[in-house]
Order: C-alpha cells, then structure tokens, then sequence
C-alpha cells in the first residue's frame, strides 16, 4: 500500500471518528488530518509496556530496557496512567528485537509489550496475551532440541523461539519455549 493510499485511509478513519465523537453540548477542535498523520507518524515505533499484574517503577524500568533493548539506538520512555509505559525504539531491529525476542521481566514481574496504536488510552488498554517460557519436563533425550519442541509447544499455544540450552542440546531435564 502506498503513503498517498495510507493517508486516505487514516483521513477517512478521522472524518468518521470525527462524526462519532460529535456533541453538540461540547466545544469541539478540529485538527487536519494531515497534521494528525504527521503527529502520530513518530508513534508508530513506540510500543506500550505494562507490568503483568503489578506495579512497575519508572526508573528501574527505563534502566532495564536501556540495557535489553536499547542495543543500537535510543529508546524515549514515557510514564503514563494506569501503570502504562511507552517506549519509542527509534532502530528497526532494537524495535523487532523488543516486540520478538522473548519474554520480558523486571524482577519477578512480567512485562506486557504490544505496540502503539492509533487512539490508544492506558485506561481502556486490555491484556490479551503475554509472551511467557514454558519448561517441558521429562522429555526423553532425542526430543530435546529445537524442531521436536517446537512442534511439541505448538500443541499448547504459539512457539516464538526455544532458549539456547534446548537448541544446543546442553542441558537433558527439560526443553524449554517461549509462547505467546
């Protein structure tokens, strides 16, 4: 799809949207929708974070993914309500690397990680999936390693990737996966 194309369509999203929040009780300001494009082209590498089930702390957060994903480029990490956090990962792959790569903690806390999208509100943001690691217990010798687990963890859910002790076959108690 092309910009001009992209463009359009977020313009006539806008013309809608515009129509549906209408009221007639309430001043209204009217921005172009191309300012609102332009404005919310510099989200779209941003990505939202939330602690699954608990409070994160803005601090040891901005320092943790500094250090995980903060690898070729610079991260901008705002607080926001209702415990939300967004990231704006300005290199492609730090961006891919941090939506892909893995499971996420801070201590002992999972962390949510989905990306922005348009209109998004903390308060209405929703948790339907985390990515977490599955441990495969007592699996015989021959099926600890990356094509057998695999295939074993997409009987539960949706295989991202096994550790690195699974794919190298060092370690014989258990395969492990993580799954979205």
């Amino acid at each position: 799809m092309t910009t001009g194309a992209i463009n359009q369509r977020e313009k006539e999203e806008d013309d809608i949207e515009d129509e549906e929040n209408y009221d007639p009780t309430c001043p209204t300001i009217c921005f172009p929708a191309a300012e609102k494009i332009r404005w919310r082209r510099e989200w779209r590498s941003a990505l939202v974070v939330k602690g699954l089930g608990r409070k994160v702390s803005y601090l040891p957060l901005v320092k943790r993914l500094n250090f995980l994903w903060g690898r070729n480029g610079e991260l901008q990490i705002s607080d926001m309500k209702n415990d939300c956090f967004l990231v704006r990962v300005r290199n492609q792959k730090d961006y891919e690397f941090a939506l892909e790569g893995g499971s996420w903690l801070l201590g002992d806390t999972y962390l949510i990680v989905h990306r922005w999208f348009k209109g998004f509100n903390p308060w209405k943001t929703k948790v339907l999936s985390t990515m977490v690691w599955v441990q495969l217990p007592e699996l015989p010798t021959e099926f600890i390693n990356k094509e057998a687990v695999m295939r074993i963890a997409a009987a539960i859910g949706k295989p991202i990737r096994v550790d690195r002790a699974t794919k190298l076959g060092a370690r014989g108690k258990f395969g492990r996966v993580c799954e979205s």
